[in-house]
């Protein structure tokens, strides 16, 4: 059902089952999937595709230009996954050189006033609180959790199942499985978070010894990837060390200062 206030370009291709609310504008080059929602006031342009049983509530605005002086109108894209809600006044921007693409995965939950950059690749079920800030080519793990108000850094990284505090910056990448104060560094294991998700007791075991050698302060941290290699054996513990591994743009968020890890691996600890 498309309101009759709402202004929708005949070029866009939406589902015969999604809502269209009043005042809405739909552009060109838009697809709209099935069971779709739009509540009021809702603006989705540039080559922007929304998959089945998506919700944008009022003033959502989704595949708007990149803001970045160097865009020059190129076709750029902008996708958001299944189930996916966003609220109110979230913004979505689409890539900014040609052919790229911004993405936001499945049954992702991006609270108010929350914004994806261009480029950023944001994981399958992730919630942004309220007033997130994702700068641009930034990339969301799967069921990462950012506290309200927390400015993320463009190119940062932010490994799967990590949990951030709220009012923070993240100017480095935060390793999967970790729990991040409000300066981005490491403050623990995400225990519960790993527990609600079904990681398995091996699972944990081996993230936690991983952490430990990570962290042993005997050692560098570039020390310490190296002997992780030689201690993972789950598919999570691989899925760490691949992380590790993989390209830094902004190099790897450490501990707080003086703070160390305690043996068991489940909370900080003040270093001697």
């Amino acid at each position: 059902m498309i309101h009759p206030t709402a202004l929708v370009d005949r070029k866009a291709e939406i589902d015969d089952t999604a809502s269209i609310g009043p005042y809405c504008v739909i552009d060109a080059n838009v697809r709209i999937g099935a069971g779709c929602r739009l509540y009021h006031n809702v603006y989705v342009t540039g080559w922007t595709e929304l998959g089945p049983n998506c919700e944008l509530h009022p003033n959502a605005i989704v595949g708007h230009a990149p803001q970045d002086v160097k865009y020059q109108g190129e076709r750029t894209y902008c996708r958001v996954g299944r189930g996916t809600i966003l609220r109110e006044n979230v913004t979505v921007h689409r890539g900014t050189t040609p052919d790229s693409e911004t993405v936001v995965g499945e049954s992702c939950f991006l609270l108010a006033g929350s914004h994806v950059g261009h480029n950023s690749r944001v994981g399958n079920r992730v919630t942004l609180i309220n007033n997130v800030l994702l700068g641009g080519h930034v990339v969301v793990g799967d069921g990462v959790t950012i506290g309200g108000s927390t400015g993320v850094h463009q190119f940062v990284r932010i490994g799967e199942l990590a949990m951030l505090a709220g009012v923070g910056r993240v100017i480095l990448d935060v390793l999967p499985f970790a729990m991040a104060d409000t300066q981005g560094k490491i403050a623990g294991i995400n225990r519960i978070g790993l527990r609600r998700a079904g990681v398995s007791r091996e699972e944990f075991s081996d993230i936690r010894e991983a952490y430990r050698v990570l962290f042993d302060r005997r050692g560098s941290f570039r020390e310490g990837i190296g002997r992780v290699k030689e201690t993972v054996t789950t598919p999570a513990g691989r899925r760490l060390l691949e992380f590790l591994l993989a390209e830094s743009k902004r190099g790897f968020a450490g501990r707080p200062k003086g703070v160390g890890y305690a043996p068991d691996g489940d909370a900080p600890v003040q270093a001697h």
